[in-house]
């Protein structure tokens, strides 16, 4: 990309290093270029002359077919604003973390052009972002809008968390609404006393709660060491434990502090360990719901529902099959590139739009061949999921003509139990989209998943009634009809990853602000 900026001042002697380019946007429609440029507040003004001197470059420099309009911008180092868009920039970018992030305990100071941002949270938080480059991402969108050096720290307190709270304080509490529980056996109790009543479904967990009982296997333990470095314990090492707890339903993330006097305890739980729980479940440091655990026993499901769990084990020993990977971006890294603006619902979610390849239209005795789907997240198709499914009959004749899949090519594939497992752990808490997917797609999902043993709750937002409601006037709504109204492209048609870029790019003009 070129840096206009150091053009300019390579022509004028470096008269303008004081400015800073905010913004650039490019208005295709009305071939209009508005510049934003800053300057400090220790300027006056720029002068009329000068002004005119840097929309000349601009406008010969760039040769755009089309108006240019510069806009000077007083930057000022205003600590309000500052810590404003620190907090602006926590709830955009880390969800995670933004619930523990408020003005009191963030600080500044300011000497000339230098800032420096203390941003204090409890050291368990600070513990799991040490290898995170949060501090240089702070940093950066700070320099991005305000004429400053900045510099950025993390600084560890003292202070509890939220869902941190003795365990004899963890006492359910009732809302008037009937919980869902189930019967399990108590083997051992490894931390904290004693855990009753029965545990709830981790699939009706679908917001923040205290005191919450669950039950399940654990799976993926990971531990990591760290060493307080403030308040009581400040110098003693701290276990950190994080693992996927399921019941037969559903399953979710799960944090354990660990102290010294635990740490044998938690080393000896292991992979499809049954364990009850007794702790809070809140927004995590990744954006979901996340379990903090206080109180945990072995435990073993009760003897009418082993059975159930056992026919449905096939979840827990599942092994990975497709690996989802990133797209590369696709808009242009150019600063003339229009922004492209969609509407409140796309930019604060994250969607999976996908689609199906299946060897007939029927779920209950037809499987699926193929399964592709991108994630679009901040408006940007960001990641690809694909994958072959090998059904466990030849695929007809007819169908290969259609789709052109044969059974040469899905004969190393892995079985779509395997593949939808996948697919539902990579869309959890997402949006999830296609074209005319409640009618088709989504039975066949449904049925997969009913015999793997996991459920998607998800929210479903189908694009082919939409393009329906969208005053388009076509003489049908098929997708290829739809791609090409909106100027779209699409290759390779009833290919399962094709058509679910097709319909998410679909997705995305269908939600674009108008002007």
């Amino acid at each position: 990309m070129i840096d206009t900026l150091e053009k300019l001042n390579e022509k004028y002697n470096n008269k303008y290093n004081y400015l800073k380019l905010l913004n650039v946007v490019y208005d295709k429609d009305s071939l209009l270029c508005t510049i934003t440029l800053l300057y400090p507040y220790q300027i006056d003004e720029i002068s009329p002359a000068d002004k005119e001197e840097i929309i000349k470059f601009y406008q010969e420099f760039l040769s755009l077919n089309a108006e240019i309009k510069v806009k000077f911008k007083k930057s000022f180092l205003d600590e309000c604003l500052i810590l404003e868009e620190v907090i602006e920039f926590f709830k955009n970018n880390k969800k995670g973390i933004y619930p523990y992030i408020s003005p009191e305990n963030l600080s500044s100071s300011f000497v000339d052009q230098k800032v420096e941002i203390n941003i204090s949270l409890n050291q368990d938080i600070v513990s799991l972002l040490e290898d995170s480059d949060l501090e240089m991402q702070i940093k950066k969108h700070i320099e991005s809008l305000f004429i400053a050096n900045v510099k950025a720290n993390l600084i560890e307190n003292d202070e509890t968390l939220p869902d941190e709270i003795d365990a004899e304080d963890l006492i359910p509490t009732s809302t008037g609404k009937r919980v869902r529980r189930y019967d399990i056996k108590i083997e051992k109790k490894l931390i904290g006393g004693d855990i009753a009543p029965k545990p709830e479904y981790i699939c009706d967990i679908k917001s923040p709660k205290p005191a919450v009982i669950l039950a399940g296997f654990i799976s993926n333990k990971n531990q990591k060491k760290y060493i307080q470095k403030k308040g009581k314990n400040a110098g003693k090492e701290k276990m950190l434990y994080t693992f996927t707890l399921r019941d037969k339903d559903a399953s979710i993330d799960c944090v354990y502090f660990c102290g010294k006097t635990h740490e044998k305890d938690m080393e000896s739980l292991d992979d499809l360990f049954m364990v009850a729980c007794v702790g809070n479940v809140q927004v995590g440091l990744n954006g979901k719901l996340t379990y903090y655990i206080k109180k945990l026993s072995l435990a073993s499901p009760c003897e009418e529902v082993v059975e159930e769990i056992v026919a449905q084990s096939g979840v827990y020993k599942h092994t990975k099959v497709v690996f989802p990977d990133r797209m590369p971006s696709e808009t242009q890294g150019n600063l003339f590139e229009e922004k492209k603006e969609y509407n409140d619902y796309i930019m604060r979610n994250t969607f999976v739009v996908f689609d199906i390849e299946t060897t007939g239209l029927d779920p209950e005795n037809c499987e699926i061949t193929e399964l592709g789907a991108v994630k679009i997240e901040n408006g940007e198709v960001t990641e690809r999921f694909q994958s072959f499914a090998k059904p466990s009959h030849p695929i007809p004749e007819e169908v290969v003509r259609i789709t052109n899949i044969t059974d040469e090519m899905v004969a190393d594939a892995p079985k779509p139990e395997d593949v939808v497992y996948d697919f539902y752990e990579w869309s959890r808490g997402c949006v999830i989209s296609g074209y005319n997917i409640i009618n088709f797609d989504m039975k066949f999902i449904h049925k997969v998943a009913e015999k793997i043993g996991v459920t998607f709750d998800n929210e479903i937002i189908d694009a082919f009634p939409l393009a329906r409601q969208s005053g388009l006037r076509l003489g049908n709504y098929k997708l290829g009809t739809v791609v090409k109204a909106l100027g779209l492209t699409l290759v390779d048609a009833h290919r399962a990853y094709n058509d679910a870029h097709a319909t998410a790019l679909v997705l995305l003009e269908l939600n674009k602000v108008k002007k």
